[in-house]
Order: structure tokens, then sequence, then C-alpha cells
């Protein structure tokens, strides 16, 4: 990959680990099946704009539309709704940490899915220290007043829904990804709006600093984040892409410790350092880039 993908990538990393510390500026007004509703209308909002921009044409049969709703539920409005739900019981450090079991989550969900792919040894291996990392962070991680180690698992429910959602796309594909985004996204938000206004009721209008606060996760690290994931897909490829995963809870844990005053413990640290460890495992190429160097050694 360029200097600039690398760079792109990393970015993305840390807008999607930022995320979490936006959420936590919302939930200190808002509900969080509130926060997911906005949150993926104005990402539904953006890409709409973009589409009409771009010239896009939108042309879905009926069972692409029930399909893509679906993918919509589980990719969007679902985790977004689930996390900041466990945010407000845990710090954004840890939802970070927690949402980084999504390559985990993805290798072990497809193993199970008809048709999906089968787990190897070296992905078993990262699935096993993914587990190991969870669990030190939800026995020693919860540091005491700052996090309540139910919700640390209401967190990992999000990776999950990506996992889910990931093999749903699956049954998408030749479809215009910034549309198949669009139509996602507004699916997402059509499903969480309701359950919103029933638990939350209706929001109040948000000042400057709130609204400010939207704009950034909806059109920024929702709609914007997404359609810079799919124009360079193509070019960097859905491995190279998914290092975005081993930058966004180092982000996150960065912002929470160091602009909302978040504890960080040893333990924390460990619980990260295992799931960076899994995701590393999962990935595979260190280890193909380090075996013929040690076939190759003289016994």
């Amino acid at each position: 990959m360029t200097l600039a993908q690398w760079s792109i990538l990393v970015a993305l990393g840390t807008a999607f680990g930022a995320s979490f510390g936006v959420n936590q500026i919302l939930l200190s007004a808002y509900g969080p099946l509130t926060v997911s509703a906005i949150r993926v209308g104005l990402g539904a909002f953006g890409c709409w704009v973009w589409v009409a921009a771009t010239g896009r044409r939108v042309r879905l049969a009926d069972a692409s539309l029930a399909a893509i709703g679906t993918f919509g539920i589980f990719q969007y409005a679902a985790p977004f709704a689930l996390l900041p739900v466990a945010q407000q019981h845990i710090t954004s450090s840890s939802a970070g940490i927690a949402n980084a079991m999504t390559p985990v989550a993805v290798v072990a969900i497809s193993h199970l899915w008809p048709g999906g792919e089968r787990v190897t040894l070296a992905k078993s291996a990262g699935i096993g220290l993914g587990v190991c990392g969870m669990a030190v962070l939800a026995t020693q991680g919860a540091a005491p007043g700052t996090s309540e180690r139910l919700f640390l698992f209401v967190a990992v429910l999000a990776p999950v829904c990506y996992g889910i959602a990931l093999n749903l796309v699956r049954r998408l594909r030749g479809l215009d990804p910034v549309v198949m985004t669009a139509c996602a996204m507004t699916g997402g938000a059509l499903a969480i709006l309701p359950l919103a206004l029933a638990a939350e009721g209706v929001p109040q209008m948000p000042g400057w600093e709130l609204a400010s606060a939207f704009a950034v996760i909806g059109f920024g690290l929702t709609s914007a984040a997404f359609l810079v994931m799919y124009s360079i897909l193509p070019k960097v490829g859905a491995t190279n892409l998914s290092l975005v995963t081993l930058v966004a809870p180092v982000s996150a844990t960065c912002l929470g410790t160091a602009v909302f005053g978040e504890e960080l413990c040893t333990a924390q640290l460990a619980g990260m350092g295992l799931i960076l460890a899994g995701l590393v495992a999962i990935d595979g190429r260190i280890w193909t880039a380090i075996a013929p160097r040690l076939s190759r050694r003289p016994m």
C-alpha cells in the first residue's frame, strides 16, 4: 500500500475510535436509542446527498430491499444502539476495546454460517486470544466506579452484530456499494426510530454543542467514514481494510484517558494486548512473512 492509503486507514481507525468519545458527550443529554436513531439517520442523509451529487442510479428489486434493510439493522442500527447502552455503564475506552472483538466475531460466525469460511488453525488461535482478552477485560479491567462488567458483554454484542452483517452482505454483491450503504442506513434508521420514540420519547432540540456532536458523528464518523471505506476497498483489499480495527481501540483509549479523564488500568492494557494479538493471528500476514525464514534455519 502507498503512504497515502496507510494514512487513510489510520485516519479511519482514529475516527471510529473517536465515535466512542462523541457518544459519551451525547449520552449526557439523550438516551442511547435516540443517539443511534439520529446518528444512523444523519448518516443515511449524508449518503443520499453523495448519491445525488455523483449521479448514481438507484435500481433495486423488492428482494434486495428486504436484504439491505436486514443488513442495515445489524450493521448500523443495532450496534450503534448497543454501544451507547453499554457506555452508560462502562468507559468509552472499555467500549472501544470491546469493539475490537469485531474480527474475532466475524471469523467465529463465518465458521458457523451456511456456506461461510471455515476456521483455520491460525484463526482458531486468534479467536482464543480474543476471548482471553475479553475475559481479562471483563473480570479485571473494570475500574471501581467506572465500568460494570455485565455491560462489557453488552458492548460485545455489537461485534456479534457486525459479524452477522458481514455474512449477510455476501447476498448483496454486485450492487453499487454507495447506494447499498445509503439504503442500508435508511433501513436501519427506520427500524430504530420507532423504538427510540417509544422508549425515550421525542428528543429535545439540541444546543449548538450537541448539534455539532451529532453532525460530527452522523456526517463525519458515519456517512463520510463509510463512503471513504468503500472508495478505497478496491485499492487496498478487504484484509488491509480490516487493519482499522487495530487503530480504533487505541484511539478510543487515548481519547478516553486524555479528554474524559478515564482511568486506564493494567488489566485493560493486557486485555487490549491479547485482543490485538488475536487480530494479528487472524490476519496471518506476519506469520506468513516469518514462517519461510524459520523453516530455513538450520536445526
